[in-house]
């Protein structure tokens, strides 16, 4: 990641402050071990126009890590949709990296920045169940701050096919 100035951290803080997002979810994972399939995926993201991808595009060159793609456009004709881009930063050590830079200049989005530090200092110790299972709660936390209408995996969700995936290896 680089070295990143105030006046740029100010202006990205603001820019996830009003466009962005900050996410914590649960991704299921067939071919992961059975008593722990869920991985838990950290992510920054922007959304602007495609017609301003290059404004997206400066945040690469600015941050140094993190990819530019653009959504393909719905094949419903009658949904009169954009065509949108994205900024993504997605991993437990860059997005932990980044948010404690943006940090100071969050306005809005300081709990969600808060929890997922949180999230990224404790995972080098999930192998404890006490706090993987605290993990799992911040998760959730997280993502209660964020308007996702498909969340379907939840702590519990998680919890609920852990319990499944032991049974099922103590056979």
């Amino acid at each position: 990641m680089n070295q990143i100035s105030n006046l740029d951290l100010s202006y990205i803080a603001g820019v996830i402050d009003c466009d962005g997002s900050i996410i914590a979810q649960f991704v299921y994972h067939k071919d992961y071990r059975p008593e722990r399939p869920y991985e838990i995926r950290l992510t920054v993201q922007i959304s602007q126009l495609k017609k301003r991808r290059w404004w997206l595009d400066k945040f690469v060159d600015i941050i140094g890590e993190g990819t530019v793609r653009d959504r393909p456009l719905p094949k419903d004709p009658n949904k009169h949709v954009s065509a949108m881009s994205d900024y993504v930063l997605v991993g437990v050590r860059p997005v932990g990296e980044l948010l404690k830079q943006l940090r100071p200049f969050f306005k809005s989005k300081n709990k969600q920045a808060d929890l997922i530090i949180r999230i990224t200092e404790q995972l080098p110790h999930s192998n404890d169940p006490a706090i993987y299972d605290q993990i799992l709660d911040l998760v959730d936390q997280a993502s209660d701050n964020n308007d996702s209408k498909k969340r379907t995996i939840t702590a519990e969700v998680v919890r609920d096919r852990m319990r499944q995936g032991l049974n099922e290896s103590s056979l």
